[in-house]
């Protein structure tokens, strides 16, 4: 059914033709040093719907020259005996690498072999048929080449996120001591004129471009009232009196807007949403808010938005436009293609606090969710449907793994690699980071990958 969005597919993930097999439990070459090559799973738990089948993911590692190489494995052949077995296979039957999910319930999935070593376990949850399959399939956990740096820039101030329009021009969002400032970027880094300022504006990580728009529009969170000092977060905080609005800006360089300057604005709650991102190839519009004192996501058509009513809102502010009035299309209004509760904690790095979270994108039919900070030991990515289900839970971003790779492609010179922004265009994804934090002074390398 949507296999490539529930595990990256197991040849795939494990850079087939990368390496050859050439035996199982080999002894390494170098002096009396030897280990076995071993598999585990590369995620602890996932969704399966009633009739889909999906390859099982795992990871396979060799055993050469004393150390370990990622590699593929033939299921079908299966050099190394390997066994796959399920708790319940009435509920998720396995063979040959295959998992398939035949009525609604939990089973755990277990590897065993004689040859090599397996560790971990897969939970596996089997609902009934979900949303349609996914027309998008990627490796997340591919290494870095240097062929997948689209945009190298060093910044004194670091990117907060980014986006892609069709002529291949990035757009990238900062923020300094009290605004979100939006720059654009050649594919060489060379900026096209001056920053657009937004003192409203917020952190500025809620970013998203209408990649196949002729004109050049951005979506964003803008309050209405006081804007808080280091920019504060697009969505404000769960108890900020301030009205948060939706805003759709087109881009001026060397201009500064207010919310209330936007060319549209759209109301959901006072809090606005933290993440607002648009899928024009796919007519979604996706907005993560907050309400009740928990997080929220809610799926649009953006064919449907402009349906709604509009509301009334006043600028609270007192240092510009206080009392001018504003009118916001009310979502509230109009059906929203889905709304669930997030979870946050399960899906991102640490507890449950915002920071956690660095990139939200909706692609299709899907919520990717990118977490982690500086110094972690990679990014994290996980992936929803629109019914909430957890398809790939904080599966390791391969790019962000290799500290001597990042630090050897002058990406970062200590290791340390931020995520900073997710987005999927044409069928690509891109990943900004930004590296580079070892003394005070030193500028921060922000960076565009996109993956193969």
């Amino acid at each position: 059914m949507f296999a490539e969005s529930l595990f990256t597919k197991a040849a795939a993930v494990l850079s087939a033709a990368a390496f050859l097999l050439t035996g199982c439990g080999k002894p390494a070459s170098a002096g009396s040093e030897t280990s076995k090559d071993k598999m585990s799973f590369l995620q602890n738990e996932c969704v399966v719907f009633v009739g889909e089948e999906v390859d099982v993911p795992i990871s396979y590692q060799v055993f050469e020259r004393g150390v370990y190489v990622k590699a593929s494995y033939d299921f079908g052949d299966n050099p190394c005996g390997v066994t796959i077995s399920s708790t319940d296979p009435g509920v998720a039957s396995v063979w040959a690498g295959k998992v398939k999910g035949l009525k609604e319930g939990t089973a755990t999935i277990t590897l065993a072999s004689n040859q090599i070593v397996t560790s971990g376990k897969l939970a596996v949850t089997v609902k009934k048929s979900g949303t349609a399959p996914s027309s998008f399939t990627q490796d997340i956990t591919q290494p870095l080449t240097a062929d997948m740096i689209v945009l190298p820039l060093g910044l004194q101030t670091g990117m907060q996120s980014f986006d892609i329009d069709k002529r291949g021009q990035f757009y990238m969002s900062t923020e300094d001591a009290t605004s979100m400032r939006v720059c654009a970027l050649n594919k060489d880094g060379s900026t096209i004129g001056a920053d657009m300022v937004l003192p409203s504006g917020g952190h500025g990580d809620g970013f998203s471009m209408e990649q196949d728009s002729d004109d050049i529009y951005f979506w964003t969170s803008g309050t209405l009232g006081e804007h808080t000092e280091n920019g504060g977060y697009s969505g404000g905080k769960a108890n900020d009196p301030d009205v948060h609005l939706i805003c759709r800006h087109k881009f001026k360089a060397g201009v500064t807007e207010y919310a209330e300057d936007a060319v549209e604005c759209f109301y959901l709650n006072d809090n606005g949403a933290r993440f607002a991102d648009v899928d024009t190839e796919h007519d979604v519009l996706a907005l993560w808010t907050y309400e009740n004192n928990s997080d929220y996501i809610y799926i649009y058509k953006l064919s449907d938005i402009r349906k709604a009513s509009k509301v009334t809102k006043k600028v609270t502010r007192s240092s510009h436009n206080q009392g001018k009035e504003v009118s916001a299309y009310n979502l509230n209004s109009v059906k929203a293609v889905a709304r669930f509760s997030w979870k946050r904690k399960g899906v991102t790095t640490g507890d449950t606090n915002a920071g956690a979270v660095q990139g939200l994108c909706v692609y299709d039919n899907r919520i990717y969710v990118t977490s982690g900070a500086k110094s972690d030991e990679a990014t994290l990515m996980s992936v929803m449907d629109f019914e909430g289900n957890i398809l790939q839970k904080l599966v390791k971003v391969g790019v962000s793994v290799d500290k001597q790779q990042l630090m050897k492609l002058n990406l970062s010179s200590d290791g340390t690699f931020e995520p900073e922004g997710v987005h999927i265009r044409n069928g690509e994804m891109y990943l900004g980071f930004v590296g580079d934090y070892p003394t005070a002074g030193s500028r921060k390398h922000t960076c565009i990958i996109k993956l193969k």
